[in-house]
C-alpha cells in the first residue's frame, strides 16, 4: 500500500522549510541591501555572484568532460530508471545525469548553470544500489527534489541567510526532509528509502544486514549536549533522523522530536551555516567565507595604516617641539635629527615609524613643522590624510 503522504508530488515540501524560507528571506533582503546602498558592497555583491557562476561553470565544465553521461547508450538500465523518476514529477526534458569516479564515496548532489540542470551519482553509490532499484530510485528523486523546489538558486539568493547560525543550517535541514520525501515518492517503497539510507550510514558491504527500526532508534537514545550540537549545526539531518522520518512517511503521522540540550543552541549561535557536502555547494561556501573575509580585512588595514600615521604624527610633533627648544637655546636651527636626539639631549632615543620612514630636517629649515618623514611626509601631511578637507591655520 502507498503511504498517504507520497500520493502527489505537490504534497512533499515539509511546512517547516516554508517557515524558515521567509526568515531566510528576510534576512537575505536586509544584508543584500545594505551592501547595495554603497559602491563597495556593490561591488562585492556583484564580485560574489561572478565567483559562484564561475565555481558553477568550472563543475558544469568537469561533469561535461570528465564525467560518464548517462543515456540509452551509457547505463541504459540507470537511464530508463531515471526517467521513470523525471515522469514521476512530470518532467517533460530531464536534467543531464551523470555517473562520475569519486574515490568510493557513497553521494549525490544536483547542481545548475546557464539553464541546465544536472544530477550526478557517484558510481560507488551506483555499485552499491544497482541501476534500477527502488534505493536508486530514492537517490534520484531526492536530487530532482532539490531542482523542483530550486534549492539550487536560494542556495545563491538567499546566501546571507544561509550562513546565519542557526537558521540557515536549520533552512538546509529542512530541505534534506522534504527531498527525502520526494526520494520516497519516486521508490513508491518506504523500505527501499530506509535501505538507501543504512548504505550511506553503514556502508555498501554491510547494508543488507543493517536494520532501519533500530538505527531509528538511536535517534531517541543517543542524546546529549554534543549530539544536540552537531544537530544544531549541521546543515544536513542526522542519518538517524533521516530514517526516522522516513519510517513516520508510512501513517503519515510527524515522527516525534526528542528534545536537545538548551546549552548547544548557545553554542550553537556562533557557528555559521553552510554546506560543504556537494562540490559545488562547498564551492559557494568557501567564496562566500573568502569575500566576507575580503570586507573585513580592508577596513583592518584602515585601522592599522590609521594607527601607524599617529605614531609617525606624535613622533613628528615630539621631533618638532625638540627643534623649535634647540632654536631657542642656541640661537640657531639644528641642521640634523641626530643634534636632538641622544644622551642628554632634548629626546633620549630616536623615534621609530612602524613604516620603516626616517626622519629629516631639510636644508634651510626654520621650523620643527618642516621635518619629514621619508614614509609619511610632514605633519601637514599626515593630518592631510586624516581629514582631506583640513585647512592648516
Amino acid at each position: 500500500m502507498i503511504p498517504p503522504t507520497l500520493t502527489s508530488p505537490n504534497k512533499l515540501t515539509v511546512p517547516k522549510e516554508e517557515t524558515y524560507f521567509t526568515f531566510a528571506v528576510i534576512v537575505s533582503v536586509i544584508a543584500w541591501a545594505a551592501l547595495a546602498i554603497t559602491i563597495v558592497g556593490l561591488f562585492y555583491a556583484l564580485l560574489i555572484a561572478f565567483f559562484i557562476w564561475m565555481g558553477n561553470g568550472l563543475l558544469a565544465a568537469h561533469l561535461r568532460s570528465e564525467a560518464v553521461q548517462v543515456n540509452e547508450q551509457q547505463l541504459p538500465r540507470l537511464y530508463a530508471a531515471y526517467r521513470e523518476v523525471c515522469a514521476k514529477f512530470n518532467l517533460d526534458e530531464p536534467p543531464d545525469l551523470y555517473v562520475v569516479q569519486a574515490g568510493g564515496a557513497l553521494n549525490a548532489f544536483a547542481a545548475r548553470h546557464a539553464g541546465r540542470s544536472f544530477v550526478v551519482v557517484f558510481s560507488d553509490f551506483v555499485d552499491a544500489l544497482g541501476t534500477d532499484s527502488a534505493e536508486m530510485k530514492f537517490i534520484l528523486g531526492h536530487e530532482i527534489g532539490h531542482l523542483r523546489s530550486r534549492h539550487i538558486l536560494k542556495q545563491i539568493l538567499l546566501a546571507p541567510g544561509l550562513i546565519t547560525p542557526l537558521l540557515g543550517p536549520a533552512y538546509r535541514r529542512s530541505w534534506e526532509t522534504s527531498c527525502d520525501r520526494y526520494g520516497a515518492f519516486a521508490a513508491q517503497d518506504i523500505n527501499a528509502s530506509t535501505r538507501a539510507m543504512m548504505v550511506l550510514s553503514g556502508g555498501k558491504d554491510h547494508a543488507k544486514e543493517l536494520q532501519a527500526g533500530p538505527f531509528a532508534d538511536q535517534h531517541y537514545h543517543e542524546r546529549g549536549f554534543f549530539v544536540s550540537l552537531h544537530e544544531l549545526s549541521s546543515t544536513y539531518p542526522t542519518l538517524s533522523k533521516r530514517v526516522t522520518d522516513l519510517l513516520a512517511l508510512e501513517t503519515g503521522i510527524p515522527a516525534e522530536r526528542p528534545p536537545r540540550n538548551p546549552f548547544a543552541y548557545l553554542f550553537a549561535s556562533f557557528v555559521p551555516g553552510g554546506n560543504t557536502g556537494a562540490p559545488a555547494n562547498a564551492l559557494i561556501f568557501v567564496v562566500i567565507i573568502g569575500l566576507l573575509a575580503a570586507m573585513a580585512i580592508p577596513a583592518f588595514q584602515k585601522v592599522r595604516e590609521a594607527s601607524q600615521l599617529k605614531v609617525c604624527l606624535n613622533n613628528e610633533r615630539m621631533l618638532s617641539a625638540a627643534f623649535d627648544q634647540a632654536v631657542l637655546e642656541n640661537g640657531k636651527p639644528p641642521t640634523s635629527v641626530a643634534e636632538l636626539v641622544g644622551p642628554g639631549k632634548y629626546i633620549k632615543q630616536m623615534p621609530v615609524c612602524l613604516n620603516g620612514g626616517t626622519y629629516v630636517i631639510p636644508r634651510g629649515a626654520t621650523s620643527g613643522e618642516e621635518i619629514f618623514c621619508t614614509v609619511h611626509g610632514t605633519m601637514e601631511n599626515i593630518q592631510r590624510k586624516f581629514n582631506p578637507t583640513a585647512v592648516r591655520h
